[in-house]
């Protein structure tokens, strides 16, 4: 029996390469459709215009000048593409950052396959619920 392939787009941003591996493995392995990783939200802004993708999973410390509470707000503002942040930053004064960058989710490092998945179809279906919402409402 085949599992079918999600059709949402994700990308990944995520300094350290090998967990953004692990996270192109583990989210492969679980049919998401991936479609980059980049270690900088500077190049990540790129594949975002060319590719559009429904979903973004990002770290907070990012090599480059923007990290990614400052890269999600920006993306958020300029393309209202949703981010999820992986990271291992569970301090107080990174969550009132990120909570200002309104992301979907947060998924602490070291995270479980169960979770990181849960998370991921709990985003993907707030997306197309936004999305139908809008159809219904003539917004697109």
């Amino acid at each position: 029996m085949s599992l079918k392939k999600h059709s949402h787009k994700i990308l990944i941003i995520e300094n350290e390469m090998i967990i953004a591996a692990d996270l192109f493995i583990q989210l492969t392995a679980l049919n998401f459709n991936v479609i980059g990783i980049h270690i900088r939200a500077e190049d990540a802004l790129k594949t975002i215009e060319i590719n559009r993708p429904d979903l973004i999973l990002m770290d907070i410390n990012l090599a480059g000048e923007m990290d990614g509470v400052e890269a999600a707000t920006y993306i958020l503002k300029t393309s209202k593409i949703p981010v999820i942040f992986i990271s291992a930053n569970n301090d107080y004064a990174s969550y009132q950052r990120v909570i200002a960058s309104k992301p979907l989710a947060f998924v602490a490092k070291p995270f479980l396959k169960a979770n990181l998945e849960r998370s991921l179809k709990f985003a993907l279906n707030h997306i197309e619920q936004e999305k139908n919402i809008k159809k219904n409402m003539n917004i697109l």
